[in-house]
């Protein structure tokens, strides 16, 4: 459906490197065992509570351990695409497309409120409530862009619907008492990211995420929120009326409509 050179979807495993998935394969046997035995000394730990202070060795760390380093020595060749879901203007989608996806910052979120006041998008009161709001510089956001992993979790409407159906990005619809206006500006747009995985920092590390996806194993979260601290390069974005958005989101199953 999607693919980017020397690109990893986390969990669409034909863009994995082929040196992995041979890993993957070769150690097949070792790799399910150490997630079947994990399972099986956490069970055995809720009924013996000794369990949980002197786990037992699981027969089948040292070929994971093997495993997980060879993996992750392959990986720094290689970059992670990171998905970012959020209502964008046409001219917005045009700087995002030349410059890159920027950082969260009060400086650049008043500019692009700014822009649609003045282009009458917005009312002044709005316009008021959304200039220097909190939200732009709290340190859970300030400095920051927040992607995801995986394409299945395009399709969550629970965690995506507000960031398709509000213009701003979270900092800015929160909380806003107006926040109707902001539903009638822009389109839903994926933002496809390029992220070297040399300098991503993850945890519990990709490898073991990669590895429970694969074996559709739930040890470790298969997908997350990572927090990007610096300008992303950006491979490719799709608008909502493109038929590819659907595909990927199957928005017209969702429970709320979005455009």
């Amino acid at each position: 459906m999607i693919n980017f050179d020397n690109h990893i979807i986390l969990d669409k495993f034909d863009s994995w490197p082929k040196d992995v998935l041979e890993l993957v394969k070769t150690n097949e046997s070792s790799l399910k065992g150490f997630f079947e035995e994990e399972h099986r000394i956490d069970r055995l730990a809720r009924k013996d509570i000794s369990i949980r202070y002197n786990r037992p060795q699981n027969i089948h760390h040292e070929k994971w351990d093997d495993t997980i380093n060879r993996i992750e020595e392959i990986l720094k060749n290689y970059s992670i695409v990171g998905i970012h879901s959020t209502k964008l203007l046409d001219t917005e989608i045009k700087d995002i497309q030349q410059n890159g996806l920027r950082p969260l910052s009060k400086e650049f979120a008043n500019q692009r409120v700014e822009f649609v006041y003045r282009k009458g998008l917005i009312s002044e009161e709005l316009r008021e409530e959304l200039i220097n709001k909190e939200e732009l510089v709290a340190d859970n956001r300030k400095g920051k862009i927040f992607v995801f992993h995986c394409l299945s979790t395009l399709k969550d409407e629970w965690g995506l619907n507000k960031l398709f159906g509000y213009w701003g990005g979270e900092a800015l619809y929160a909380y806003a008492k107006n926040s109707k206006e902001l539903r009638k500006i822009g389109i839903p747009c994926i933002v496809f990211t390029s992220i070297k995985i040399k300098e991503f920092d993850i945890y519990p590390e990709l490898s073991k995420r990669m590895l429970a996806s694969y074996f559709d194993d739930n040890y470790y979260p298969h997908d997350t929120d990572s927090v990007i601290e610096y300008k992303l390069s950006v491979l490719r974005i799709i608008k909502r009326d493109e038929k590819l958005f659907e595909d990927l989101t199957n928005i017209k199953d969702w429970d709320e409509e979005i455009n």
